[in-house]
């Protein structure tokens, strides 16, 4: 428990349309409570974290973020490490950190979690690959190409549902590369495979389904999930269960998808990933930077996050 704020800033990343209504729901929730406040608004990639860093050198007691799951983690990555803490106020597409850590889709009802006597505020882990910091997952193959084709185009007409239409899509041409994975610096994997992500919190963003039961933000761990080359009606199958097409009689939905024939999993602390062809990496929903071989590690309960 801390007691409540004085001061927040909150670096936004909305649509246009959305502004009025942000600024309309923290002068109503806030200024009651006597907490001062202040905006910046991100124009272009790589604000978010330069205003919550500057935040932070100005005295902010909470950073809150506005937008979707990349400006979240751009904010976070600012704030890894300083004790400030995050308020997530959900304003994209999918909000699957905000989903993750149980924070309401209203951002009326977010902002109320600063404004009693105390506050809770929860520590979590962090991923980190090269300079990039990530609170859900990275990964290479199959969901960056997913990530490709769901332009903002069609995510704007259609919201989620553009994850669907982009995989339909993937699906008509999967990726097969050759993964070498080093597993905490002792043990070696090689293996063929249609994708390889590397988690650090379990929801997907469909329903309660997670990559699996056993993921948890704050363990200590990152899950690798090595999703194997097969044959397609097994893909099929696996993405038919993920959309709620298929059903599994023998297996509970709200526990984590079962495709034991298809998947390997394993927790690390540290991880190094080879393939070829060389691929491009994604980071809690948007592409980066970055190809393979890359390193990845978790930074335990690296961030602070208002529950």
């Amino acid at each position: 428990m801390q007691l409540r704020p004085k001061y927040v800033h909150v670096i936004a990343n909305p649509a246009k349309e959305r502004r009025a209504s942000l600024l309309t729901t923290l002068n109503n929730r806030f200024r009651p409570v006597g907490i001062e406040w202040q905006v910046s608004v991100t124009h272009r990639p790589g604000d978010a974290h330069k205003y919550a860093a500057q935040a932070v050198e100005n005295g902010a007691e909470v950073i809150a973020a506005f937008g979707g799951d990349g400006t979240v983690m751009e904010v976070a990555g600012a704030l890894v490490g300083t004790k400030v803490p995050l308020l997530i106020l959900p304003g994209g597409t999918g909000n699957l950190v905000a989903q993750e850590l149980g924070v309401p889709t209203s951002v009326s009802r977010a902002c109320k979690r600063l404004t009693g006597e105390t506050i809770e505020v929860r520590p979590v882990d962090v991923g980190r690959m090269s300079n990039h910091h990530f609170l859900l997952r990275v990964g290479c193959g199959f969901e960056t190409d997913v990530l490709q084709d769901a332009t903002r185009e069609l995510k704007n007409q259609f919201g989620k549902w553009a994850y669907v239409f982009a995989s339909i899509k993937a699906l008509q041409q999967i990726p097969v590369a050759n993964y070498r994975l080093t597993l905490d610096d002792n043990e070696v994997v090689e293996s063929r495979g249609i994708a390889c992500a590397v988690a650090n919190a379990g929801t997907i963003g469909i329903g309660k389904l997670t990559l699996s039961q056993s993921i948890g933000i704050d363990d200590g761990k990152l899950d690798v999930i090595l999703v194997r080359s097969g044959q397609i009606d097994g893909i099929l199958e696996l993405a038919g269960k993920v959309m709620g097409i298929q059903k599994d009689q023998s297996h509970d939905p709200e526990a984590g998808l079962d495709a034991s024939h298809l998947v390997n999993h394993w927790q690390v602390d540290k991880i190094k990933i080879e393939s070829d062809p060389i691929q491009s990496l994604q980071a809690d929903g948007d592409l980066i930077a970055a190809e393979t071989p890359q390193t990845i590690e978790v930074l335990p309960k690296a961030l602070h996050v208002v529950i």
